[in-house]
């Protein structure tokens, strides 16, 4: 029933394929919430307190359900809110991600099937409770962990690689989107902040975010370098030695500024950025021979081209050419410690256990993962999991007159720093992503079945100015009873200042390029058609009625950093200069973990560099 009033036509099976998204939740205390929130619906007691309604939510008419819902969307109390926003994420991207489904708003789905790739990899068959032995196992396969098995491979060293999620090449590229959220994405996509303040993007699959991200592939700026060196003790960054790693890598994965042909979207954008005199810039990218056409909008759910220079055609590749072992679906659970030292790891492959034991052991499973295993491990240190910094990301959509298909085209080729530097390197970025279903129906506020879907319907004539926003203040990763990974993140005041200068900047920027109607991913819909006195000032002020807190405004995260931090002392970092956890011989965190704090940029090559770099200190002990 609440499908239903959720999605307008919604499908007879909405209900059930909903309640399969929320079994496959990770932990067990959100399927438990869920679950009690369903029941409570239905309770006439609980809603006569709770909105004055002395009913079951499936005996009330359609329109006091919509009113019900609507009243949770935007209440000031925040339990409500989450509930609400819980409840309309699964079911609005389950239906419009269902194959098929986008074709009623102008969305085509994939253009044709994938190619018939072969597996040039192949991972270890775990078909019992077994034991293996290497010099170097590495939990994870993305940017970082991929990176150091890479180099060690090719430095003679025996490395295995264990990663969370399966192996998925171009032939298994499908492009529907609810296929690839379940098979590439972490918890299917649903990951977010305890809260759910944050919807928390990242990959699981071999070769990790680098197989569905941007492709974008900034160097590390100079002033966060400086930063880094100076300001938490850390002389390397600014040192030869590490623009030896950024360029080695940069070289690898061929990283260029020479396939920056605009999207729809990026000629919008760049249309209001060149009216107003902002700062633009060409977005160098990890890609050889990318076709730039309508299918590279559908990047992040894999790329068939092989274009994208993940570390699943490139590093993970020359580790597999030069003997290392591969091991997809695999969960490790803890770090194996003896006397002070790592010595492996034990992890489960299905109903397997795996016990791998080694002279040196990498964590490279990110910025959520990575802290999770160390506090498994029973590693107890002050920073441990502090400090999260998350790049918290938003946008303000506009509807064209022109056809912008903001699913089509560069993935993402242009950018603004105009004001990257707001206060002490502080600020944001504005870049574009595509837009496909999923995302469209996070982000179009819901105040009735009708109004989403007419937003929905809207998406052939939708742009975005997306926002990147470096965050100075950070969250933190804890684990459940379970040792399942619990983020909290809150955008402090500081940030949230400079988010509302973005919105400010962003709109601007719209009516420059000619927006027929600005809005913003909000719990109310609230919007103005430019042309009109102050129309953006009290559009503003309506957005800061509306508030700026968890689940009043949708934040996205694809960049995960600092949990594990690099520095000068145990009291206030988990790995020193050389990426080795304090205190415990053999054991390294080589990911975006380890940043001192938020880059400010994409962290791609920012991760490759530190990986490339640590795999030489690895290999020269």
């Amino acid at each position: 029933m609440v499908a239903a009033t959720l999605v307008q036509d919604a499908p007879a099976d909405l209900g059930a394929r909903v309640a399969r998204q929320i079994a496959k939740l990770p932990r067990a205390a959100d399927r438990a919430e869920l679950d009690l929130l369903l029941r409570l619906l239905d309770n006439r007691i609980v809603n006569l307190l709770l909105a004055g309604v002395p009913q079951p939510f499936t005996r009330m008419s359609p329109e006091r359900r919509e009113r019900y819902l609507r009243a949770w969307a935007t209440s000031r109390i925040p339990q409500r809110r989450k509930a609400f926003q819980a409840l309309k994420r699964l079911t609005t991207v389950t239906h419009y991600t269902t194959p098929g489904a986008g074709r009623s708003i102008g969305y085509p789905g994939p253009l044709g099937p994938p190619p018939q790739t072969p597996k040039p990899i192949r991972p270890l068959s775990i078909t019992r409770d077994t034991t293996l032995d290497c010099d170097v196992v590495v939990v994870g396969s993305g940017a970082g962990g991929g990176v150091v098995a890479g180099e060690l491979a090719a430095r003679g060293k025996d490395v295995i690689v264990l990663e969370k999620g399966g192996y998925r090449n171009e032939a298994d590229f499908t492009h529907q989107e609810g296929d690839a959220l379940e098979t590439m994405y972490d918890a299917g996509g649903l990951l977010a902040s305890r809260d759910l303040g944050l919807v928390v993007l990242q990959g699981a699959t071999l070769g990790g975010g680098t197989v569905i991200n941007y492709t974008t592939s900034f160097h590390t700026p100079d002033t966060v370098r400086e930063e880094w060196a100076r300001g938490h003790a850390l002389p390397h960054f600014i040192s030869a030695e590490f623009t030896h790693s950024l360029d080695a890598v940069a070289q690898r994965l061929g990283v260029n500024t020479a396939h920056a042909n605009p999207s729809g979207r990026d000629r919008v954008l760049i249309r209001g950025l060149e009216r107003k005199g902002w700062h633009h810039g060409l977005l160098p990218r990890d890609v050889r021979g990318c076709s730039q056409d309508d299918s590279c909008g559908y990047c992040g759910l894999g790329c068939r081209r092989a274009a994208k220079q993940s570390t699943l055609i490139t590093y993970l590749q020359d580790a597999a050419a030069r003997g290392a072992r591969m091991v997809v679906d695999c969960d490790v659970r803890r770090v194996a410690l003896d006397r002070g030292s790592a010595s492996g790891v034990t992890a489960r492959v299905g109903p397997h256990s795996l016990t791998v034991r080694a002279h040196t052991v990498v964590v490279a499973g990110g910025s959520i993962h990575s802290p999770a295993l160390l506090l498994r491990s029973g590693i107890t240190m002050p920073a441990l999991g502090r400090y999260l910094a998350l790049h918290p990301a938003t946008g303000v959509l506009a509807h064209m007159d022109e056809d912008v298909r903001p699913w089509t085209g560069t993935v993402q080729a242009h950018y603004s720093d105009q004001f990257a530097d707001l206060n002490d390197g502080y600020g944001f970025k504005f870049e574009t992503v595509p837009i496909h279903p999923s995302l469209q129906a996070l982000a179009a506020p819901w105040e009735s079945a009708a109004q989403h879907r007419e937003r929905m319907a809207q998406l052939p004539r939708t742009a975005l100015v997306g926002i990147l926003l470096r965050d100075r203040f950070g969250g933190r990763v804890s684990v459940d009873a379970q040792g399942n990974p619990v983020v909290d993140y809150r955008l402090s005041r500081y940030d949230a200042g400079h988010l509302r200068r973005a919105f400010d900047a962003a709109s601007e920027l719209l009516e420059a390029a000619g927006a027929r109607e600005i809005w913003a991913p909000l719990g109310r819909f609230i919007s103005y058609r430019p042309g009109a006195a102050r129309a953006r000032e009290d559009w503003l002020a309506r957005v800061d009625s509306a508030g700026w807190g968890p689940n009043e405004l949708l934040l996205v995260t694809f960049h995960q950093m600092a949990s594990c931090r690099m520095g000068a002392t145990a009291r206030t970092s988990v790995v020193d200069a050389e990426n080795r956890v304090w205190g415990i011989r053999n054991l390294y965190v080589a990911d975006a973990s380890t940043f001192p704090n938020a880059s400010g940029v994409n962290p791609m090559l920012t991760v490759m560099a530190i990986a490339h770099r640590a795999a030489g200190v690895i290999a020269s002990h």
